[in-house]
């Protein structure tokens, strides 16, 4: 972007605008591509560098953040968001994706609408009116553990997850991704070619199948092997997370939102998925090390955020997700059975409506899709 704001054929254009640029930032690959913990950092880094690059150039930066309506696509409370953006990185205006299906949660109802504008707003104004402090020893001190964390979450999310090629034939079985295209709810194919590999599935139905057969994989993987290998490299580690998780908040917001994605999973459901998978040596190999992962991240998060069980500082979302989580349950094995039955050969149309159903209902239920 800096190349491309000094070059003197594209001066006419920027003035034309009133130097106005807009520069959007696309969150649900980048978790696909290297996880939850390291898309948060490195979107944080990028929009940083933009408004410096954006500043040094004399153009007034507005970002588009594509987050998706899930938390492994960006998602997640719009308020903490807006706040947790670079200090002094933002000029005032900002625009955001709203996903079809949360357009209905959030403002099909008026007065829903008017409480979540006004959260933006606030959220804005918030933002624009606070000052960037100059970075002091100790937020660069939580910077270099930030990076530190980042490259653990990403080393193992890259072995384990993505190029592990155990996951993608697991993920294909023990998941209804390959039901998006019959069920016809997606706008886009699933794939953007033929090929087998992770590259080739969008992201869109890669955090729908994860969350579908409730491992929400993409909410997690990784953030409690960083958080854990952090806490034991150094003594005062842990409590320097605790201090990072009061100040700084890109952490406190990956935390919640991490929190959050956790609390919707459900290991004991995600097991009965599971057992869709063929090959047993495989599947016991990649559940055991999905299982591993996830209470050591749910371990971590409890330790670093003081608390004895997930959302405990959230009562009113727990409750929520407590109350509808009995709705959401008979539906998934419902759903595990469909799909045993369409593997077995059982004719696809008949079982096409009631899959279609299932799929709708447990997005419904959980409040999240793609």
């Amino acid at each position: 972007m800096r190349r491309l704001w000094s070059h003197p054929e594209y001066e006419p254009l920027l003035d034309s605008w009133g130097r106005w640029q807009e520069v959007m930032l696309g969150y649900s690959d980048s978790n696909k591509d290297g996880g939850m913990f390291t898309s948060t950092w490195e979107l944080y880094k990028a929009h940083r560098e933009l408004h410096q690059a954006a500043q040094e150039q004399g153009v007034k930066l507005r970002l588009f953040h594509g987050r998706g309506g899930t938390v492994g696509r960006g998602g997640g409370p719009t308020h903490a968001a807006i706040l947790a953006q670079p200090p002094g990185c933002f000029s005032g205006q900002i625009r955001i994706t709203e996903q079809g299906e949360v357009l209905n949660w959030k403002y099909a109802d008026p007065v829903l609408a008017e409480w979540n504008l006004e959260l933006m707003i606030a959220a804005s104004l918030e933002a624009l009116t606070r000052n960037r402090d100059p970075q002091s020893e100790q937020s660069l001190r939580w910077e270099e553990a930030m990076e530190e964390m980042s490259e653990e979450a990403y080393s193992i999310y890259r072995r384990e997850i993505a190029d592990n090629p155990d996951v993608l034939e697991y993920f294909e079985q023990a998941t209804p991704v390959n039901e998006l295209d019959t069920a016809r709810i997606g706008s886009r194919p699933s794939r953007r070619t033929r090929g087998r590999r992770l590259e080739d599935l969008r992201a869109i139905p890669w955090v729908f199948g994860w969350m579908q057969s409730r491992h929400a994989v993409p909410a997690w993987f990784g953030v409690g092997h960083a958080l854990q290998h952090f806490a034991n490299s150094g003594p005062g580690h842990e409590q320097l997370l605790r201090q990072i998780a009061r100040g700084f908040p890109v952490f406190s917001e990956l935390l919640r939102n991490v929190e959050l994605g956790m609390a919707k999973a459900d290991l004991g459901i995600a097991r009965d998925y599971s057992g869709l998978v063929k090959n047993a040596a495989l599947r016991k190999r990649v559940f055991s090390m999905l299982e591993e992962e996830f209470l050591q991240s749910r371990r971590m998060i409890l330790r670093v955020t003081g608390q004895r069980e997930l959302l405990a500082r959230n009562r009113v979302l727990a409750r929520s997700i407590r109350l509808r989580n009995p709705y959401v349950d008979p539906m998934s094995l419902i759903q595990v059975e469909l799909l045993r039955r369409k593997q077995q050969g059982q004719q696809s149309s008949e079982l096409e409506y009631p899959l279609g159903a299932t799929i709708n209902g447990i997005a419904a239920g959980l409040h999240n899709t793609g």
